[in-house]
């Protein structure tokens, strides 16, 4: 159990009764992202085909969900999947853990609650034989850039995109 300056909260791996805490918080997530980029699906619209398949990537082993707690309530989740790849054509062959989503709720961020997720993430993929942890943000989504730098993260490549005019 760690304790922030108000709030105690422990990190534990994802079960089953937290489905529905978890679709909430992927929909919260889908949804800030909405608000960063007009083109991300309605949440409630691809929350529960996405976390079956990320729920099936869990049974195969190759994925972990870890669930952030407070008094007994989830208040946020990180999913880690395994056996990702960097371009095979450009790149050696590595081991590849990658942070596919984060979410904190509103109200216990800036807590510490981020931090000890990816550090659980961490720790499991080196468990996992991983040699690198990545993670995807968007560029205009300060607070996950902020968490992800303060966790040793480092920017490695750069998406860039221009909207065309449609014709």
């Amino acid at each position: 159990m760690s304790k922030s300056s108000t709030v105690s909260y422990k990190i534990r791996e994802f079960v089953a009764e937290d489905l529905a805490a978890l679709k909430s918080c992927f929909v919260e997530l889908q949804e800030f992202e909405r608000e960063l980029v007009s083109h991300r699906l309605p949440g409630e619209e691809i929350a529960d085909r996405y976390i079956q398949a990320l729920l099936q990537r869990k049974k195969e082993n190759s994925a972990e969900i870890f669930v952030a707690e407070v008094e007994g309530k989830a208040v946020g989740f990180l999913s880690v999947l395994l056996s990702e790849q960097l371009d095979a054509d450009l790149n050696e062959p590595i081991e590849l853990a990658y942070l596919s989503d984060i979410v904190i709720r509103k109200e216990f961020r800036k807590l510490g609650i981020g931090e000890a997720l990816v550090s659980s993430a961490e720790k499991y993929a080196v468990s996992r034989n991983a040699m690198y942890l990545s993670a995807n943000v968007l560029a205009n989504n300060m607070g996950g850039r902020a968490l992800y730098s303060k966790a040793g993260f480092n920017e490695y490549e750069l998406l860039m995109l221009k909207k065309l005019p449609t014709a």
